[in-house]
């Protein structure tokens, strides 16, 4: 496997190298190498070099460095919530230019699964720019890849770089963590917050706990009850509160499929805390609530079994309203929506309304446009509905 290293500061004796003329030809034939060189900089000298054969024309098409199985590591984009598949190309240990993985069934066309890996280094499947300045992401200054401490008083950003063993064991352990910084206070650790380890006890007074919210059981009654493990609750006086294993919140922002399933087992199944928050709560809220309410179905005295996720069949559907998005700039996932989309305009066979107070790229390749006046979008849906 490759590995990707973090690029460290330019020379400044590059800013004495000469310049080059580059004709529009060969700026255009040399783009993403330069966009590959842009962070590169302690390997500029290399780039430089194959630039210039490349320019020249003394490095045959066989030699791009970047069109080599062993330049090309498949694996997932974040940038967003669809995953797409990726290949991220390499350059002397640096990440120079990521594109969508040609093996990939959902970005299409794709090859086949028994293409030979050299072959398809040479074969680039579609990729959004929001995939493509993963590699911005990458290699932001900013991110965070130590543990960092607070130094100083909150909201100073003040900080210190601790090794990632000392932080698990404060974190489990506890203890006075601020002395040093003139605060005389214990924080509890992981290890004093899992208090309650009975599974079935920990079921058993949620389940009751209930009853104490509900009214249908007293306060007294549930002490009584649950009297061995009251040392273990948050109140007792409040089992609606929970155990103290609640005052351990999870709360992750980016993050995807496997690892949210991982995060709330390790959460709720592990650790018994239910207090989990994740990016949902302020990424995808305001579809999901709605998507959900407009398909719950009234069963049994309430309303249940709505969709979080409606998405329209690209492939089959006749006619597409985007109201308030698009198929082209934005939406989850273009690179696997937007060759539906256009195939289906280019056969004829679909027709896209988009509505939109104003002229998006979606909305310059629909069959129609409706320019609504900002806060008009009920009022038109809800015509829409009476015509309907």
């Amino acid at each position: 496997m490759t590995d990707i290293k973090k690029p460290n500061q330019a020379d400044d004796s590059l800013a004495a190298a000469p310049r080059m003329t580059l004709s529009r030809r060969t700026i255009l034939k040399s783009s993403a190498l330069l966009g590959g060189c842009a962070v590169l900089m302690n390997h500029i000298d290399g780039a430089y070099n194959l630039l210039h054969a490349m320019e020249s024309g003394a490095a045959g098409a066989g030699e791009y460095p970047l069109a080599k199985a062993t330049s090309v590591i498949y694996s997932a984009c974040l940038q967003c919530h669809t995953a797409c598949p990726i290949k991220v190309k390499i350059l002397n240990g640096v990440a120079v230019k990521i594109d969508g993985n040609p093996y990939s069934e959902n970005l299409i066309p794709n090859i086949n699964y028994d293409t030979a890996l050299a072959k398809a280094a040479k074969i680039d499947a579609g990729l959004c720019p929001k995939g493509q300045a993963g590699i911005q992401s990458l290699y932001d200054p900013y991110r965070v890849v130590k543990v960092l401490k607070r130094k100083g008083p909150r909201g100073s950003n003040k900080w210190e770089v601790i090794a990632f063993d000392k932080a698990i064991a404060e974190i489990v352990n506890g203890g006075e963590l601020f002395k040093s910084i003139g605060e005389n206070r214990r924080v509890p650790g992981l290890k004093e917050l899992f208090a309650l380890k009975d599974a079935k006890a920990s079921a058993d007074m949620a389940k009751d706990a209930k009853e104490v919210a509900g009214g249908k059981m007293k306060v007294e009654e549930f002490k009584s009850k649950y009297n061995a493990h009251l040392d273990t609750l948050i109140d007792p006086d409040h089992p609606d509160f929970g155990p103290k294993n609640n005052q351990f919140v999870g709360m992750w922002g980016r993050i995807e499929h496997g690892r949210i399933e991982f995060g709330k087992r390790f959460m709720n199944g592990g650790f018994g805390s239910n207090n989990i928050i994740e990016h949902t709560t302020i990424c995808e809220q305001s579809h999901h609530i709605a998507y959900k309410e407009a398909t719950n179905q009234y069963k049994e005295g309430k309303w249940s079994g709505g969709l979080t996720h409606m998405k329209p069949d690209s492939f089959n559907a006749e006619c597409i309203v985007y109201f308030g998005t698009g198929f082209v700039e934005a939406n989850f996932g273009p690179p696997a929506m937007c060759p539906k989309v256009t195939e289906g305009i280019s056969a004829g066979r679909l027709k896209v309304i988009v509505v939109d107070p104003r002229m998006s790229k979606s909305a310059s390749r629909a069959w129609k446009w409706l320019p609504v006046k900002p806060t008009t979008d009920a009022a038109l849906a809800l015509a829409m509905i009476q015509w309907i």
